[in-house]
């Protein structure tokens, strides 16, 4: 038996608990430098995809723009 500095009992020798955590800890870390990737890659995609709104936004309101003036030009010469 072993016993931590917590009172925690562990029936398994020490070397077997060594490697359990050992894995355990790293398996930990694996998930959250996973979990960390997929929050960057889905922060940079919304970003991208605002960017790319705000540019298609800026580009319809240009046109339409246009548009109007172009339908005035009509209006008078017509």
């Amino acid at each position: 038996m072993f016993q931590t500095a917590d009172g925690t009992m562990y029936k398994s020798r020490l070397k077997v608990l060594v490697e359990f955590f050992r894995r355990s800890r790293g398996q930990w870390k694996e998930k959250c430098l996973s979990a960390k990737a997929a929050l960057k890659k889905a922060n940079n995609l919304a970003r991208w995809l605002e960017t790319s709104r705000d540019t298609w936004k800026a580009r319809a309101k240009k046109l339409e723009a246009q548009v109007r003036q172009l339908r005035e030009e009509q209006k008078t010469m017509g």
